[in-house]
């Protein structure tokens, strides 16, 4: 199964943050060749938003930045009608509503891929209703 990286863990990788364990970064870096790695489109869509408030700095424009990521080999899921529209039904789950977080969940569920987040959010809600599977990057042993 391939794995969608929520845009903390992304920008995790990207800046080589310690907090990422190292089997999961090997991983990663091993399965980018053969394009079992993706994101949406709402994480570039996050990361420019971080950019431009001054959270984060990229080191370059944001577009050459996602065309730098897109090079790696990692892949863009783009948001379409069915991903929207689930998106907005997962508040029916106890989802919370964060749209961005729900776009991505929804990118991971209809694309039927694991989610690699550190968000200690998605990670309650998928064990509790365990509708979505996880990768969670900062633990040693992964699910």
């Amino acid at each position: 199964m391939n794995l969608l990286l929520d845009t903390n863990v992304l920008l995790r990788l990207a800046i080589d943050s310690g907090s990422i364990t190292e089997g999961f970064k090997e991983d990663t870096q091993s399965r980018l060749a053969d394009g079992g790695i993706a994101v949406s489109t709402m994480t570039f869509v996050e990361t420019t938003r971080l950019h431009h408030h001054g959270r984060i700095d990229l080191g370059c424009h944001p577009a050459v930045w996602r065309r730098e990521m897109l090079r790696s080999g990692l892949r863009e899921i783009p948001i379409g009608g069915d991903i929207t529209v689930e998106s907005v039904l997962l508040m029916n789950t106890g989802f919370h509503s964060d749209p961005a977080d729900q776009l991505i969940v929804a990118t991971a569920m209809i694309s039927g891929m694991r989610l690699a987040t550190t968000d200690r959010r998605i990670i309650a809600w998928a064990k509790q209703t365990r509708l979505l599977p996880l990768v969670d990057a900062t633990a040693e042993s992964r699910s």
